[in-house]
Formats: C-alpha cells, sequence, structure tokens
C-alpha cells in the first residue's frame, strides 16, 4: 500500500460509524482501530494498540476466537459471526462481528468490522413477550367466553327448556284425569315438546362444530340461519359470492363462529326483525352484519364479551373490526380480513430456507405462515443439506425460491451461491441473501454471485413480514 492509498484508506477507514481495528493475524495485536471502535469500547487510542483480540472478548470467548483466526488462514472470504464484546468498563455488548483479509503494511491482517446488535436483541425479546402477553390475553378471554357459554346453557336447559317439559308432562297427567278437555291438553303439550325439540336443536347447533368440509360453507351457513329462524323473530337474509367456498377450512370456520356470535348479540339485545349479512372476497375478505334493531350509541356503549370474542378471531388473522351504530338505527358489523389466495403461486411454491440457527428458522416459518400461507416452507440447517436435495430432485420438483442465511459455519450464504452457479439446473431459481448486516460490501459481494437480492433481516415481526413479502416479490 503506498503512501496516497495509505492516506485514503485511512480516511475512509476513521469516518465509518461502524467500529473497525486491523489486526496481526499471527500475533493478534490490535495494528489500527477507528474512532467509532474507541467510542464502542471505551478504551483509548494507545491502550487498544497495546491490546490483543483476545482481550475484547470474554474470557469464555477465548478459544472461539483463537479458532476463528486460525479459520482466517485458509480462506480468502470473508467470515461472519454474532458474539458477545466486553467493553474496558466490563459492561457487555453483543456484536455481529465481520472478518476480512487485508494486506496492511505489507503483512497479511485481519480487518474486524464490529455492530452492536444489542439493542436489537432486547427489542427483539420485548416484541416475543409482547407476543406472548397478547395470546394470554386473548387465551383469557377465550376461557370468559366458554364459562359464560356453559352459564347461558345452564340457564337456558333450567329456565326454559326444563319449564316447558315440565308443563308438557303437567298436561299429559291431567289429560288422563279430564276427560272433557283430554284432546286440548294433549295438542298443548305437543305444542310444547315441539318447541322444545326446537330449542334443544338450536342449542346443540350453537354447540357442535358445524360440518363445514361436508356439505360446504354456504350450505353451512343457511342451516345455522334455520335454527334462529324456526324460534326467533327475525328474518335473515344472505348475499354470499362463491369464491368464500374455496378458502381454508380454518378461516371458513372462524366467519361461521363470528356470524353465529353476533346472531346471538341481535337475538339478546337489538329487537330486530331483519338480519342483513354480506359476504365477499377480493383483495381481502369482507364481511357486514346489519340489523335493523333498536341499535346504541357506540360512545357510551361498552362491549360485551360476544364483541370482544369476535375481535379476538379477527385478530388472529390481522384483520380489521369496526363497529356503525345509533340508536333507533340498527346496527352494521364491517370485518375485513386479508385473503392469502390472492398471492400468486404460479403452481407450485415450494421455498427452500437454508438458516442454521433454530430460533430464526422458526420466526421466519412463522412470518411466512401469517403472510402466505399457501406456501409450503421447508427450512434446511446447512448449504450441504440444500445442494444434496437440489442434486436429487428432479427438474419438475425444484423449488420457487431459495433463501440463503449469509452468516453460517462451514458454508456462508456466498459460498452456497458458488457451488449452485457450477450447476445450470439451478440458474432459473431465484436466490436470495437473507442477512444480519446491511453494509453494502457484503451486499455487493452477493450481487456478483448472482444473487438475486441481499435483504437485511428485520427488528420485529412486521419489519419481518415485509422481508417476506420482498422475498415473494422474486417468486
Amino acid at each position: 500500500m503506498n503512501c496516497a492509498s495509505e492516506k485514503s484508506f485511512k480516511q475512509l477507514f476513521n469516518c465509518s460509524r461502524v467500529p473497525q481495528w486491523i489486526y496481526d493475524r499471527d500475533s493478534l495485536l490490535i495494528l489500527y482501530v477507528n474512532d467509532a471502535a474507541i467510542r464502542q469500547y471505551g478504551y483509548s487510542l494507545k491502550e487498544l494498540l497495546n491490546m490483543t483480540i483476545l482481550e475484547i472478548s470474554p474470557q469464555e470467548e477465548t478459544q472461539k476466537l483463537i479458532l476463528y483466526n486460525e479459520f482466517m488462514k485458509t480462506t480468502s472470504e470473508s467470515f461472519c459471526i454474532v458474539s458477545p464484546h466486553r467493553k474496558k468498563n466490563s459492561e457487555r455488548l453483543l456484536v455481529e462481528t465481520t472478518y476480512v483479509n487485508i494486506k496492511y503494511k505489507e503483512k497479511t491482517c485481519v480487518l474486524v468490522t464490529s455492530s452492536n446488535i444489542t439493542e436489537k436483541i432486547r427489542l427483539e425479546e420485548k416484541i416475543s413477550s409482547l407476543k406472548v402477553t397478547r395470546q394470554q390475553k386473548i387465551t383469557q378471554a377465550t376461557i370468559n367466553g366458554q364459562e359464560m357459554e356453559r352459564e347461558e346453557i345452564g340457564r337456558e336447559l333450567h329456565d326454559n327448556i326444563n319449564q316447558q317439559l315440565a308443563a308438557a308432562k303437567l298436561y299429559l297427567e291431567s289429560a288422563g284425569s279430564n276427560a272433557p278437555l283430554k284432546i286440548d291438553f294433549i295438542e298443548r303439550a305437543a305444542k310444547m315438546l315441539t318447541n322444545v325439540i326446537n330449542e334443544i336443536r338450536a342449542l346443540s347447533n350453537s354447540l357442535a362444530l358445524p360440518i363445514l368440509k361436508d356439505i360446504g360453507f354456504r350450505d353451512s351457513l343457511n342451516e345455522l340461519f334455520e335454527t334462529y329462524m324456526v324460534t326467533q323473530p327475525f328474518r335473515i337474509k344472505l348475499s354470499f359470492e362463491e369464491e368464500l367456498n374455496a378458502l381454508d377450512h380454518e378461516i371458513q370456520l372462524s366467519l361461521f363462529r363470528i356470524i353465529q356470535e353476533q346472531l346471538n348479540n341481535i337475538l339478546k339485545h337489538a329487537h330486530a326483525q331483519n338480519v342483513m349479512i354480506n359476504m365477499s372476497v377480493s383483495d381481502q375478505i369482507s364481511l357486514s352484519i346489519k340489523d335493523d334493531g333498536i341499535g346504541f350509541d357506540t360512545t357510551m356503549k361498552r362491549q360485551g364479551m360476544g364483541i370482544t370474542n369476535i375481535r379476538n378471531r379477527v385478530a388472529l388473522y390481522n384483520g380489521t373490526v369496526s363497529i356503525n351504530s345509533k340508536p333507533e338505527q340498527g346496527c352494521e358489523v364491517l370485518i375485513n380480513i386479508p385473503d392469502g389466495r390472492k398471492i400468486d403461486i404460479k403452481g407450485y411454491a415450494n421455498i427452500l430456507i437454508v438458516e442454521d440457527d433454530p430460533d430464526d428458522q422458526e420466526i421466519i416459518v412463522r412470518a411466512f405462515a401469517e403472510v402466505a400461507p399457501h406456501f409450503k416452507i421447508t427450512c434446511l440447517d446447512s448449504g450441504k443439506i440444500l445442494v444434496d436435495l437440489l442434486q436429487s430432485s428432479p427438474d419438475n420438483e425444484l423449488p420457487s425460491l431459495i433463501v440463503l442465511d449469509y452468516n453460517m459455519p462451514v458454508q456462508n450464504g456466498l459460498e452456497i451461491l458458488k457451488v449452485l452457479e457450477l450447476d445450470q439446473r439451478f440458474n432459473k431459481i431465484p436466490k436470495i441473501i437473507y442477512s444480519n448486516s446491511s453494509q453494502n460490501y457484503f451486499r455487493n459481494l452477493s450481487y456478483s454471485e448472482n444473487a438475486k437480492a441481499y435483504i437485511t433481516k428485520g427488528a420485529t415481526m412486521d419489519e419481518i413480514k415485509e422481508n417476506i413479502l420482498e422475498m415473494l416479490s422474486f417468486v
């Protein structure tokens, strides 16, 4: 490196806002550091230049660092890890560290870039905790709903069905001893028994899982409506698009339960004569349940358990619920749910994810399940497994997309790209590098090996979902 190029290098090096240093690959001594590294670790420049890289890490990490350094002697590629570092005041940091071999002052040295990801990890843990808390609230609301349902069933059996059966029994007993009124008493008992049969049918239908898979979504809804219209004072009109029959069974069941819940709300509170239910599907699933009952002031009335249960069901699909009502003007519940079927999966849509971290695998699979549930996601632990799988697969079973974690032991994402380029069968498969690092250095390396995209991993579940949508644009 001549004087001019060395001066230019040092200017770029010191201008970087990411901590960097250069160390001697043989002695492990730190030879040069930038200002960002001095700020991050709290040592003075003089102190750092008298230290080895082993002194920046906790003692239990020393052996690993020695192994990483030995690995750098065997490769011309960069190497990236996530590991703990230690500041001068003994505070620990979690850093994403990248090692690259360079020539510095006529010696083979290693350039180290160290990005502090401690806050990012803390944020992810906080998000995970919030998700657990939210799920606990949903579970508690479900349990409360079940308890209320049991209480209502008990009240219905005791206050209504049991009393009608007792009255029918009394009429039949009286018919035997009262000849003039015998026919009248028997007719009254028969009428009460018919009412009891209808009440029990309605009650059992409200409890049993609808037979959606056997008779279809629309017919299941019509069967539900019949149980209400036989004994209740309102009429139900359904507007239904046939495309709704193609929805996943789980979504159909949730919509069925939402409609059932709101019909129960109307029955208890609305005093309605007509209920209009409109369902459609385009970019999203839309459901409107409108009645002509007494309505209520939405700014004053507290939401009951029925509406809470509806909101919880819709929230599971990242949908929205809105309620429009005024006194004496009825009520309308509007529900919108994203429709996963609208993503074009172009025939088979098998996506291979190569990620060695089990926690990252779980997060990615969950994000795919929420954003694109119709895709088949397969997670693999290493590049070798990926290559073996691809080589044994016929052309019609090759994946639609390959997503590679950049930072993996043995073979990183960049090295896997190079191996895949050797087989022309895999050239048409879009390949994406998914990395914790946002540095252009790694991005450019990835594109140089024909990666379709280099995507930096999001720190929140919403950001990861955005990552997924970007990946799907290449399918």
